[in-house]
């Protein structure tokens, strides 16, 4: 146990009881045992009524980065995240899932022990709603066509997924990763697969860029929405804070071209 962390064994009183985990056999809730653990955030941004907030601890180990998870433990954590988003997909109350990552202080991390957070909005999110309804509004789909067009700067493909770096990033430095064939949904175990592209991308971007402070979330289908959606994982890595210009006027410098990135994480992994 790291001195002063809820998220480490043997702390498991410090939080909220745990709703979900993979245990060993025969160890007993809210107990060590557990190789991953899904708890009601302490602090919601919902009232729980409305809505839900949940964090995933992906390991028992005191690790700060995702990607230096051994490759079993970034299966199990990523399977623990499909699974606890389909479980929040069956809340009565029609919720919408949003599953995502901070990684640092700088990404908005309170707790460095690495964890995930889902949290079931009792509403539309603006840019998730904003989001499928584009891909609804599109010709053809636009993860599709990224995946087609000859500058695509390809990272890496392994399996049925693709890592790219796209040509209009959500931050400087950021990365794609998406099935090669249209799927809205991502499956209910993509840990094997996700884990294999995930962590030597994430490895490398986090050299290339000079931090391991990093975002990363998911897009998919809503529980009613539309099959134009293509599910994908965004990775943004977060190198300083949101300034006016980003904040006001909403453009964003680069601060690597897409494309020589994507060599020099190909050329590492």
């Amino acid at each position: 146990m790291h001195d002063g962390c809820p998220f480490c064994p043997g702390a498991e009183r410090e939080t909220p009881p745990e709703v979900w985990a993979d245990r060993a056999p025969g160890t007993l809730p809210n107990t060590p045992g557990w190789r991953v653990r899904a708890i009601p955030n302490r602090f919601p941004v919902l009232p729980t009524d409305e809505g839900v907030h949940e964090v995933i601890i992906n390991t028992p180990r005191h690790v700060l980065a995702f990607w230096n998870l051994t490759p079993p433990e970034m299966r199990r954590a990523i399977d623990a995240w499909a699974q606890r988003e389909v479980a929040m997909r069956s809340d009565p109350r029609g919720l919408w899932p949003f599953l995502f990552l901070n990684q640092g202080a700088a990404a908005g991390a309170s707790l460095q022990h690495s964890h995930a957070q889902l949290i079931g909005f009792p509403f539309s999110p603006p840019r998730l709603a904003g989001r499928e309804q584009a891909f609804l509004a599109a010709p053809t789909c636009p993860i599709c066509d990224e995946l087609e067009d000859r500058r695509l700067a390809l990272i890496a493909e392994m399996g049925s997924l693709v890592a790219w770096c796209p040509q209009a990033p959500t931050l400087s430095g950021g990365v794609r990763i998406a099935p090669r064939a249209h799927l809205p949904e991502w499956p209910t175990q993509p840990g094997t697969e996700l884990a294999a592209i995930l962590q030597p991308v994430m490895r490398e971007l986090s050299a290339l860029v000079g931090t391991s402070a990093a975002n990363l979330w998911l897009h998919q289908r809503r529980r009613d929405g539309s099959d134009t959606m293509h599910w994908h994982i965004e990775i943004v890595p977060r190198r300083g804070t949101l300034a006016g210009m980003e904040l006001g006027a909403g453009v964003f410098s680069l601060l690597n071209e897409p494309n020589g990135l994507a060599h020099a994480i190909r050329e590492g992994i």
